[in-house]
C-alpha cells in the first residue's frame, strides 16, 4: 500500500492543535487519498503481478468518517486538557494556602515554652482516642477496629478536584488493617535521621511523595493498607516551607484539617529549627503581618543562599597569585625591614600586571596550580547539587512589596535590640527634628558647604606634602597617600555624610540617635590618624574602662574591706557628644598628646634625622597631629536628601576619633579630680559615657554626694544614681551578696537577641565561633561558676529558640564550657611573629574540600627542595615535579634585588646567585583562608530601605516639587545578583550572615551623640 501524504506526520501534531491547526488538518485530510493494487493471475501456480492501482472505497469511507469526527475529538481533548490545567492550578493553590496558614500558626506553637510538646500531645491522643484502645489496664479488645474514617476524605464532595472515574472508585471502602496505624502514630512522631532533617532537597521530596502515591495506587504496603480505595491518610513527611511535598490528600480536608494534617506531619526537627520566629519591634502606628514578622524575625545577620561554585577555588588562587607576586618582587626591592602600618594601607585602583619571577618559583607557583586543579576535580557534583536553600528562607519579594506599598523601612535599633520597622516618614519628620534644632546644628546652601568640603580637600592636600617633605618614616608608612586616598579625582565631586538617626526605641516617647557617617568623606583620614595616635595614651589612663573584659578583670582583682559599708554608684553623661566644648576638648587633647610624644622622644642631635623618635621628628609630628584634629573634627557638613547641614557644637558620632577625643576629655577631669587616690574610692572606671565606682559611705546620700562632688566635666551634665544593692553597668548586673561583690550578665528590656539562626546559610564552622565566642563573653561576666553554669544554660536555651539542634549545643558546650571559664582573663598574646599568607574568598561549601595548609606545603615545599638541591648542583627533568638549573635566557622582573638577600647555587659547575626566597620569611608562612559573607538580610534591607525614599522622591517630582538628590541605588543590579545567587527550585519562596565583624567602641555601646537631654527622657 502505497500514500500520497504521510497520515503519521500530520498526527505527530495533534498534540499541540490550535484551532487554526485543527483546520489545516482536516483539511489536509481531505485531499488524503489511499489506493489499493490490482493483482493478475499469470499462471497456474499463482504467481502474480501488479498491474495498476485504485483508489479503496473502505478507506475512503473511513477518512470521511474521520473528517467529520475529528472536530469534536479535537474539541474533547482541548477541554480534558484544560480541565486537567485547572485542576492543577487549583491543587497548588490549596496547598500553597494551607502550607502558609499552617506555618504561621506553627510560630505561635513554636514559640518558647511547652508549646511543641502539646501539640505532640494534643495529636498523639486524638489519634488514639479515634483508634479506640480503651483505658489502660484493661484488656483490649481482639477484633481489628475500624479505620479512621473522615467525611472530608470522601473525593465525591469536592468533584471539581478529581476525575469521574476516581469518584466512582473511591466510593467503595476497604477494611483496613490494624497494624498500619500503629506505624502511623510512631512514624509521626520519630524525630528524622542526623543526616537528614530540613536541608533535605526539593526532589528528593518530590521521589518520596510520588513513590508513596505509586504505593498507594498499586495497594501495596502493610496489611494491604495502602489500597487506593483507602478513606485513611498514610503518614507523609511534609515541610510547609516546600508545598509540593503536602500529598494530594488534604486536597479533600477542610481548611481546619488540613492545617492540622500539615502540623502532625511536620518533623520535630523541622518544628525546632522554627522556634525562632516572633514580632519585631515597630514604630508608632506600624502593623507588620505575623507572616512578615516571622520572616524578619530571622534577623539582619540571617545569610541568603549561593549556589556553591567550584570556579571560587581557582578564582582566590588566581588572585593569590598575583599578590604573592607583588609582595615578593617589593620584599626582594626593599628588603624586610622596610616600615609598614596595614592601617595607612590604600588599595590601588589600577590593576597592573603582576611581575615575572624566575622560573623556579614559576614552578612553585605551578605546583600550587595543580593542587587547586586537583581539588576541584575531586569535589563530588552530587554534593554540589544536593546543596539547596534551608526551609524558613525569607519571602524576598513579598516583604519588598510590603515596605513599598506601605511605605515602611527597616532599621537597627538603638543598644542593638534588634531590627525595627518604620514609617517612612516618621523617620524623616523625627530626622528633621533633630537637624532643625539651631542650638546644635544650621542649614547652608549647596554652594557653602562645596565651599567647607573644598577648603577640607586644600588642607589634606597640605597636610600630605608636609609629611611627604618633613617626615621621612611616616612617609615611608604611607601616611601622605592615606591622607590623599578620599579626595575626589576631579576635585570637585565630593562625598558628603549621609545623615540618619537611629530610633531609641527603649524611650518613651522614641528618640532618635544622630549618626553622621564619615568614613568616605575626603577629611577622614586625618581623623583616623589622630584616632591613631591617641590609642597608647587611652590604653595607659586608668580611668578608663576598654571593655567588658578589662572591666570585670579589674574587679576580679579587686579587694574590698568587709569592714566598711561600701555603695555602687553609677552615672551618665548626658548627651556627651554635642555638648562636649570642641574647642576645650581640641587644646585638652593636643595637650595631653605633646606631653605623651615628648615623654618618649630620644635627644640624639647627631643622628636625628635618621631616628624615628628622636625630638627633632616628633616636634614634626605633633604638628601634623595638631593640623588633623584641626581638620578632621571641624566644620562638619552632612546631608540629609538634598539639604545640606553643619554642627554646631560638640563632636559627631560616625567620626573615627570622636570616641577617643571624648575619653581623654574625661580623663583630664578624672585626673585633675585624683579619683582614683580618694581614700573612700574603692574603684572608678568610665566607659565612653557610662561611670561606675564602688564608695565607701555610711550611707547612700554620703556616697552619691562624694562621687557628684568629685567628677564633674565642663559643659557637660553627669546623672547619678547609689545603690547598696545593685546595678547594671554595660553588659551585666553586679550587686552584693553576702558582702562580697559578684556581678551576671543582664539583657536590657526589649532586646529580641537575634542570633544568626540555624537555617542562615553561614557555614558550621561560624555558628560554632559564635557559639564559643557567647561562651568567652559569658564567662567574663559570670563572677562565680555558679552564674556560669545557669547563664549557660540560658544561653543553650537561646540557641534551640534560634533552632539549633539541641545535640549540637550540647556537644560544643560539652567540649568548650570548662576552657573558656578557665581562660577567661587570659590576654591573647601572640606566640611569634609569623607571616601568613591569605587566600581571599567569600563562603561557599566548595572549601569543605579544600587545604590552605596543604596548598601551602606543595608550593613551599617545591622551592625549598629547589634550594638544597641547587645549591649541591643537582637539577632534575621529572615531569611531576621538575627541579630546573637557571636559564639564562629566561626573562624575569626581580632585576633589582637587595645584594643580601641572593643565595650561591651551582650550575654546570659554576656559582652564581639567585635571589633566596628563604631569606625573606615567605617559606616559614603560614598559609590560611579568609571568607567574607554572602549577602544578608542587612544588605537588602538597605537597598529596601533607598528604594522607598527614592519612591518618595518620585511623589514628589509627580506633584511638581522638586527631587531631592539621593544616591543611586541600583536596585536591579542587587535583585539579579540575589537571584543568581539563589537558583532555588520554583517550588520553593524567593529569597537570597556574617559572620559577625568585630564591633567597635560606637556599636558596641552606642549610649552616645545624644543633641540634650530632651531626647533622652
Amino acid at each position: 500500500m502505497s500514500k500520497n501524504k504521510s497520515v503519521g506526520s500530520t498526527f505527530d501534531r495533534l498534540p499541540c492543535a490550535t484551532s487554526t491547526r485543527d483546520t489545516l488538518f482536516i483539511r489536509d485530510l481531505s485531499n488524503l487519498t489511499i489506493n489499493i493494487d490490482r493483482f493478475v493471475i499469470v499462471d497456474n501456480k499463482g504467481v502474480r503481478r501488479i498491474t495498476d492501482w485504485v483508489v479503496s472505497p473502505q478507506k475512503k469511507a473511513e477518512c470521511s468518517a474521520l473528517q467529520t469526527i475529528l472536530p469534536a475529538i479535537f474539541s474533547h481533548i482541548k477541554q480534558i486538557v484544560n480541565l486537567r490545567h485547572r485542576a492543577l492550578a487549583i491543587k497548588i493553590e490549596k496547598k500553597r494556602s494551607t502550607a502558609a496558614t499552617a506555618d504561621v500558626e506553627m510560630a505561635d506553637a513554636t514559640k518558647p515554652g511547652p508549646s511543641i510538646q502539646s501539640l505532640i500531645d494534643k495529636g498523639l491522643n486524638a489519634r488514639l482516642k479515634k483508634l479506640n484502645l480503651g483505658s489502660v489496664g484493661k484488656k483490649a479488645s481482639s477484633r481489628n477496629p475500624s479505620p479512621i474514617i473522615l467525611d472530608t476524605n470522601y473525593y465525591s464532595n469536592y468533584p471539581d478536584f478529581v476525575w469521574p472515574e476516581f469518584v466512582q472508585g473511591s466510593s467503595t471502602s476497604g477494611q483496613e488493617s490494624w497494624p498500619f496505624e500503629i506505624q502511623t502514630l510512631v512514624d509521626a512522631f520519630a524525630e528524622e535521621a542526623p543526616n537528614q532533617g530540613f536541608q533535605q532537597g526539593r526532589q528528593q521530596e518530590e521521589r518520596e511523595g510520588e513513590s508513596s502515591r505509586q504505593e498507594r495506587s498499586k495497594g501495596k504496603g502493610k496489611g494491604k493498607s495502602l489500597d487506593a480505595r483507602s478513606n485513611v491518610v498514610p503518614f507523609t513527611s511534609v515541610r510547609p516551607a516546600f508545598p509540593n511535598s503536602i500529598p494530594d490528600d488534604i486536597l479533600t480536608m477542610t481548611k481546619t484539617d488540613a492545617v492540622s494534617f500539615v502540623h502532625l506531619h511536620t518533623p520535630i526537627s523541622f518544628l525546632l529549627a522554627g522556634q525562632y520566629r516572633s514580632s519585631v519591634h515597630c514604630s508608632p502606628g506600624v502593623v507588620v503581618p505575623v507572616d512578615i514578622a516571622n520572616d524578619l524575625s530571622l534577623g539582619l545577620n540571617y545569610m541568603f543562599f549561593t549556589l556553591p561554585s567550584q570556579s571560587l577555588i581557582m578564582q582566590a588562587w588566581n588572585d593569590f597569585q598575583r599578590r604573592i607576586r607583588w609582595r615578593i618582587y617589593f620584599l626582594f626591592k626593599e628588603g624586610m625591614n622596610k616600615p609598614f602600618d596595614p592601617d595607612y594601607g590604600v588599595s590601588s585602583k589600577k590593576k597592573e600586571k603582576p611581575p615575572v619571577l624566575p622560573q623556579y618559583m614559576e614552578l612553585g607557583l605551578s605546583m600550587g596550580r595543580r593542587y587547586v586543579q586537583r581539588t576541584i576535580a575531586s569535589i563530588p557534583e552530587e554534593a554540589l547539587t544536593e546543596m539547596r536553600k534551608h526551609a524558613f528562607s525569607p519571602k524576598r519579594d513579598k516583604i519588598r512589596k510590603f515596605l513599598i506599598d506601605n511605605n515602611y523601612v527597616i532599621t537597627m535599633t538603638d543598644k542593638n535590640l534588634g531590627l525595627a520597622v518604620s514609617e517612612r516618614d516618621w523617620i524623616l519628620r523625627n530626622e528633621l527634628n533633630l537637624l532643625e534644632d539651631e542650638r546644635n546644628y544650621e542649614e547652608l546652601e549647596f554652594e557653602v558647604a562645596q565651599e567647607v568640603m573644598k577648603s577640607k580637600m586644600i588642607q589634606m592636600q597640605t597636610l600630605a606634602r608636609t609629611v611627604e617633605d618633613e617626615h621621612l618614616f611616616l612617609f615611608e608608612l604611607g601616611l601622605s597617600r592615606f591622607f590623599l586616598s578620599n579626595v575626589p579625582e576631579d576635585g570637585s565631586s565630593f562625598k558628603y555624610p549621609q545623615f540618619h538617626g537611629i530610633p531609641k526605641i527603649h524611650k518613651k516617647p522614641t528618640g532618635f540617635r544622630p549618626i553622621i557617617p564619615c568614613h568616605s568623606v575626603v577629611f577622614n583620614p586625618a581623623a583616623k590618624f589622630v584616632s591613631k595616635e591617641l590609642k597608647p595614651i587611652i590604653k595607659s589612663t586608668p580611668s578608663i574602662i576598654h571593655g567588658t573584659k578589662d572591666l570585670f578583670t579589674r574587679l576580679s582583682q579587686l579587694r574590698i574591706d568587709p569592714k566598711r559599708q561600701w555603695y555602687f554608684v553609677t552615672g551618665d553623661v548626658v548627651a556627651f557628644y554635642p555638648n562636649i566644648p570642641l574647642d576645650l576638648c581640641i587644646e585638652i587633647v593636643c595637650s595631653m598628646y605633646e606631653e605623651w610624644l615628648l615623654n618618649a622622644s630620644e635627644e640624639n642631635t647627631a643622628l636625628a634625622h635618621i631616628n624615628p623618635n628622636s625630638l627633632e621628628n616628633n616636634l614634626v609630628k605633633l604638628g601634623i597631629f595638631k593640623r588633623a584634629i584641626e581638620i578632621g573634627n571641624t566644620q562638619l557638613i552632612t546631608q540629609h536628601g538634598s539639604r545640606y547641614f553643619r554642627q554646631k557644637n560638640g563632636l559627631a558620632m560616625g567620626v573615627a576619633d570622636s570616641p577617643d577625643l571624648a575619653n581623654l576629655f574625661g580623663a583630664h577631669f578624672e585626673i585633675k579630680s585624683k579619683i582614683l587616690d580618694h581614700p573612700n574610692v574603692a574603684f572608678y572606671g568610665r566607659y565612653i559615657d557610662d561611670c561606675f565606682a564602688i564608695v565607701y559611705a555610711e550611707s547612700e546620700a554620703l556616697a552619691l554626694n562624694l562621687i557628684k562632688e568629685t567628677i564633674k566635666f565642663d559643659g557637660c551634665v553627669i546623672e547619678w544614681a547609689v545603690s547598696s544593692s545593685g546595678c547594671q553597668f554595660l553588659d551585666a548586673f553586679i550587686f552584693k551578696e553576702s558582702g562580697k561583690l559578684h556581678w551576671k550578665p543582664f539583657v536590657k528590656t526589649g532586646n529580641n537577641r537575634e542570633r544568626v539562626p540555624w537555617v542562615s546559610h553561614h557555614p558550621l564552622d561560624v555558628k560554632r565561633g559564635v557559639y564559643i565566642g557567647e561562651l568567652s563573653r559569658l564567662a567574663v561576666l559570670c563572677s562565680t561558676k555558679e552564674i556560669y553554669i545557669g547563664a549557660i544554660r540560658d544561653l543553650n536555651a537561646l540557641y534551640l529558640m534560634r533552632g539549633y539542634p539541641e545535640n549540637l549545643v550540647m556537644s560544643w558546650c560539652k567540649k568548650n564550657i570548662q576552657e573558656r571559664w578557665e581562660k577567661r582573663f587570659a590576654l591573647r598574646i601572640a606566640e611569634h611573629d609569623e607571616s601568613i599568607l591569605v587566600l581571599k574568598t567569600r563562603f561557599d561549601q566548595v572549601w569543605n574540600w579544600f587545604s590552605a595548609a596543604e596548598l601551602g606545603k606543595t608550593v613551599t615545599e617545591y622551592w625549598s627542595a629547589w634550594y638544597e638541591h641547587a645549591e649541591k648542583g643537582l637539577y632534575s627533568v621529572d615531569s611531576s615535579r621538575p627541579l630546573i638549573k637557571p636559564d639564562p635566557n629566561y626573562v624575569h622582573d626581580l632585576d633589582d634585588v637587595r645584594p643580601e638577600l641572593f643565595t650561591q647555587i651551582l650550575v654546570d659547575g659554576e656559582t652564581e646567585f639567585v635571589p633566596d626566597l628563604r631569606k625573606i620569611g615567605l617559606l616559614g608562612s603560614r598559609w590560611i583562608v579568609s571568607r567574607k559573607r554572602n549577602t544578608n538580610l542587612f544588605d537588602l534591607a538597605n537597598v529596601w530601605k533607598k528604594t522607598v525614599f527614592r519612591k518618595l522622591d518620585e511623589d514628589i517630582a509627580e506633584k511638581g516639587g522638586v527631587v531631592p538628590e539621593t544616591q543611586n541605588v541600583n536596585e536591579t543590579y542587587h535583585s539579579a545578583l540575589v537571584e543568581a545567587a539563589e537558583q532555588i527550585s520554583i517550588e520553593s519562596d524567593n529569597e537570597i550572615i556574617l559572620h559577625r565583624r568585630s564591633i567597635s567602641q560606637e556599636r558596641e555601646h552606642p549610649e552616645f551623640g545624644r543633641i540634650s537631654k530632651s531626647y533622652n527622657r
